[in-house]
């Protein structure tokens, strides 16, 4: 099992018993605050790592809350920032939680018979002044009470939320990793059934992918060309005929048509249309990007390719190798798909 593998079973567990802590458990909130800054390192969430440390030491009197990345959102929702007055509580979640547990106490203490038994005063306006404060400091406790806890709740769901979005995101990673798992294991096996020679390709795009560099990405979607070529040329080898389609048109098969020969396979071995077409626009879409690039850097053009954009055609690259996987090994026999 592998380093990372690890680390993100670590912080599926931290997480579960995070989630079971805040629901159920009667711990101080500073160990829940200890292993939900765990889980933040586990999860490499620096965003998270600095929100929680707020949470725990209090905030600073000079402090905005766009510093805080993607957790933002946590600590506005849960009432540490009030946008419409634009303040906001300093006091750390522990303190907070002290300020109610030291109203729980002053109201536990409060004995309403201790009141009744003052009977050797003399003077009715001492007794009734001393009523009095004994109501009004009651009342201030239910106030600090209730107004302290109100806002350890609020912040105590804001804990949770993050904690549920973190166990959410890794439970759609697991679902996300399975999927993969099995189209990775369809694509291998036909890979290594039909076009060996592709495999050193995928190899290759994932080095250029992993340097990097402009150079690199550009270098990978130009493989990622030459990866659908070499696949063309051992599903459907280059021809000086054409080939029909089934709206009857004629379309060149050479050596550079390799979307043409990739339609082809496609289309005698799919008895549906709709299919045909959708898994031929995701060719066209994918081919139109990778001549681009291609025809670019022929001219000696500079193409200034994104680490997003080169891995999302080095993903679609993949997965369009998968619709090939799945697709029956041998040809439906459509007359309408022949050579001329």
């Amino acid at each position: 099992m592998s380093e990372k593998s690890t680390r993100i079973g670590e912080a599926r567990s931290v997480a579960a018993s995070l989630l079971d802590d805040l629901e159920t458990s009667s711990l101080s909130v500073d160990k829940i605050l200890m292993r939900a800054k765990r889980l933040a390192r586990l999860m490499r969430d620096t965003d998270a790592q600095l929100w929680l440390d707020y949470e725990t030491k209090g905030y600073p009197q000079a402090f905005g809350f766009h510093e805080l990345g993607n957790c933002e959102v946590y600590a506005i929702s849960s009432g540490r920032y009030d946008e419409s007055a634009g303040t906001y509580r300093t006091l750390s979640l522990p303190e907070i939680e002290a300020k109610v547990y030291g109203a729980q106490v002053s109201l536990d203490s409060f004995s309403p018979v201790a009141v009744g038994a003052v009977k050797d005063f003399t003077e009715k306006r001492a007794t009734e002044e001393l009523l009095g404060n004994q109501i009004k400091l009651q009342r201030a406790n239910k106030e600090s009470y209730s107004s302290y806890k109100a806002i350890f709740v609020s912040l105590i769901a804001g804990l949770h939320n993050y904690a549920t979005d973190m166990y959410l995101a890794l439970e759609l990673g697991d679902a996300a990793q399975d999927i993969f798992e099995g189209a990775r294991n369809e694509i291998d096996s036909f890979v290594r059934a039909h076009c060996p020679k592709a495999a050193e390709k995928i190899v290759a795009i994932n080095e250029r992918i992993a340097d990097d560099s402009v150079e690199s990405r550009t270098a990978a979607l130009t493989s990622c060309r030459r990866l659908l070529m070499t696949v063309a040329d051992s599903l459907f080898p280059a021809s000086d005929e054409d080939w029909r389609d089934a709206k009857g048109k004629l379309r060149k098969v050479g050596e550079e048509q390799y979307k043409n020969r990739l339609l082809a396979y496609m289309s005698e071995r799919t008895d549906s249309g709709s299919n045909e077409a959708i898994i031929g626009s995701e060719l066209e879409f994918l081919a139109a990007r990778l001549d681009a690039i291609y025809e670019k850097t022929c001219k000696g053009v500079h193409v200034d390719v994104t680490a997003q954009e080169a891995r999302l055609a080095v993903i679609h690259t993949y997965l369009f190798l998968g619709e090939m996987a799945l697709l029956p090994r041998e040809p439906l026999g459509n007359i309408d798909n022949i050579r001329e």
